[in-house]
């Protein structure tokens, strides 16, 4: 009798992986690790955690003893997008490409997926009161003109994140 081997179906970690790098909006994430997936796809559950204050040390009782007060709150995404994408079980047999899924979610990921997240996530942060934008055409600049740019916009930011460190640590 001839082997029968089935091939992993579930291809998310993978996909994952090729997600946090193609995205350049990761930065602004929290870690995953607490986060967790609600009952359906267009929800989130994140994580509420209290603790209650400082209380007076003494050498006879000595600390007082605190509470933790953890608790999820569910959100729902604000957006919900998708795509299924289909290939004949005989096609991909007969190509002998056994990787065929991840190789195309993996594309999907890279050139869709992670795009227009980022695209998403940083219309969302514009459109806050008190973020300002500016707007420019880069049709006809070149590459030098455009890195020019962005590193002075990031220095800006990186002297005023500077400054607001600063100024917390010696208000």
């Amino acid at each position: 009798m001839a082997n029968n081997i089935a091939a992993i179906k579930n291809y998310t970690a993978v996909l994952d992986k090729v997600y946090q790098r193609a995205y350049v909006s990761g930065c602004l994430t929290s870690g995953g690790r607490m986060v967790k997936a609600g009952k359906n796809a267009k929800e989130i559950m994140i994580p509420k955690i209290s603790v209650s204050g400082l209380g007076d040390y003494t050498r006879n009782v000595g600390y007082k003893t605190g509470s933790i007060t953890f608790d999820y709150e569910t959100k729902t995404f604000n957006y919900d997008r998708g795509i299924k994408l289909l290939a004949d079980a005989m096609d991909v047999e007969e190509a002998g490409v056994l990787d065929c899924f991840v190789a195309a979610g993996s594309e999907l990921m890279r050139t869709q997926v992670a795009p227009e997240a980022d695209a998403f996530t940083f219309a969302e942060i514009a459109g806050h009161a008190g973020v300002d934008t500016e707007s420019k055409s880069y049709a006809d600049a070149e590459a030098a003109d455009i890195l020019k740019d962005l590193r002075s916009v990031t220095n800006e930011m990186d002297e005023l994140e500077n400054l607001d460190s600063y100024m917390r640590k010696y208000r």
